[in-house]
């Protein structure tokens, strides 16, 4: 082996168990501080990462009332033979957590502390499973909670009947998944990395019904828009945001706007109330908020993350104006838009790559940045927001954990009341 090389790998080898080292570091700084830092949190190592985990909205209560059980989908990734499912998960929280405790328990103030210890050490459970032919990359449950459909590593797309636990397999791609969404309860898309993007009927498992071939590169996400059903963005590795209009049947190789970004972005969430507003993030660490009315610059980027970022996702049914992302850095950061106003200078280049090698900066926190999750030692995977049960979150990664947990309730005051 020449010197040079020898030299090179032993300063790899140096960077990659300085990195663990620090992994392990804040780990440990995150547990000691989890009193101060969650109302509750649950965590099970998986025998297998999953990709994906989305919550279902119902919930139900335990006999004595003190726990509440909600349902959660996630799956499994492995190269195993056979070993590849979707499962339908459960997990106990205290009931207080419950937006309807009050009603339900009318005299009690508090849940009484688990006499078991098993309520206490097996908060999970699994109900059901479907089996799958490999790992699903995205799933995405529809509007009615009725369905859930998903697309795997070979572009095969599964509808999973959640009331009676059939499924359904769609073909059309011929390369790996990575993107799908609802465009109501009885249509969805799906993309993928031979660059299409499919409508789908549900009723219709044989063929799409519309096919979009604008972009040049793969899928890496797609949102549609809850104020106009019509219309849907995608982002792709060709480094452009499209937005197309599914009334258009002649546009399908042309979108309604095409924008090309710096840097390749991972993922698009339209605001689920103000039409015009989208976010992306991507490979420049940074989450973008957009205005469709100028969509060639970005009206306020929001910095925190220190690695790629995968996801964003709106809190659509809780607070519309909170934004989480979840990146390589293994963060999921929370983001509150009402603090938009706030004056925030954008850190230089030299700061975020001191940031990124976990060097001191003295750059201030983005005033949006409410929340920092950092339960997990290894990439996020996918983050799910309870529909119902206020400041409840999911989220998974290549670390095999599965974590359920609830930042800390602060109630804020005004400058009167200090």
């Amino acid at each position: 082996m020449a010197p040079d090389t020898a030299v090179a790998e032993k300063e790899i080898i140096e960077e990659l168990q300085l990195k663990e080292k620090l992994t392990n570091e804040e780990y440990k700084i995150w547990k000691k501080s989890v009193p101060l830092l969650y109302d509750t949190i649950r965590s099970v190592s998986l025998d297998y990462p999953s990709l994906i985990v989305q919550w279902l909205g119902d919930y139900s209560y335990s006999d004595n009332k003190n726990s509440v059980k909600l349902r959660y989908l996630y799956g499994t990734n492995t190269s195993e033979k056979g070993a590849n499912y979707l499962k339908l998960g459960e997990v106990a929280l205290p009931s207080t957590l419950a937006p309807d405790f009050a009603t339900v328990c009318p005299n009690a103030d508090s849940v009484p502390i688990p006499l078991s210890q098993l309520d206490v050490e097996s908060p999970f459970s699994t109900v059901n499973r479907w089996k799958v032919p490999r790992e699903l990359n995205r799933l995405r449950v529809s509007p009615d909670e009725a369905r859930a459909v998903a697309i795997d590593g070979e572009g095969i797309v599964h509808l999973f009947d959640l009331g009676n636990y059939d499924q359904l397999t769609f073909r059309y791609h011929k390369l790996e998944g990575q993107a799908v969404e609802w465009v109501d309860s009885e249509s969805f898309l799906t993309g993928a990395s031979d660059f299409h993007i499919a409508l789908w009927d549900v009723a219709k498992p044989s063929t799409p019904i519309q096919l979009f071939k604008s972009h040049d590169g793969p899928i890496n996400d797609l949102s549609s828009s809850r104020v106009h059903p019509s219309l849907f963005a995608s982002v792709s590795d060709d480094y452009t945001t499209q937005w197309h209009d599914i009334r258009d049947k002649s546009s399908t190789a042309n979108p309604a706007i095409k924008v090309t970004n710096p840097q390749v972005q991972m993922a698009v969430a339209v605001h689920p109330e103000l039409a015009t507003v989208y976010a992306t993030a991507g490979r420049d660490n940074v989450v973008s908020l957009f205005d469709l009315r100028n969509p060639n610059q970005a009206f306020r980027e929001l910095h925190g993350h220190t690695d790629t970022v995968i996801g964003v996702r709106w809190d659509t049914h809780n607070d519309p104006m909170q934004l989480l992302s979840w990146a390589l850095d293994k963060r999921v950061i929370t983001w509150d838009l009402e603090r938009l106003d706030t004056e925030f200078v954008y850190p230089t280049d030299e700061q975020q790559q001191s940031s990124k090698r976990g060097k001191q900066s003295a750059t201030k926190a983005d005033p949006c940045l409410k929340f920092i999750h950092a339960g997990h030692t290894n990439r996020v995977n996918d983050v799910g927001i309870h529909p119902k049960v206020k400041g409840i979150y999911a989220s998974v990664g290549e670390d095999n954990l599965l974590e359920v947990w609830k930042p800390k309730t602060l109630i804020e005051r005004s400058h009167d009341e200090e």
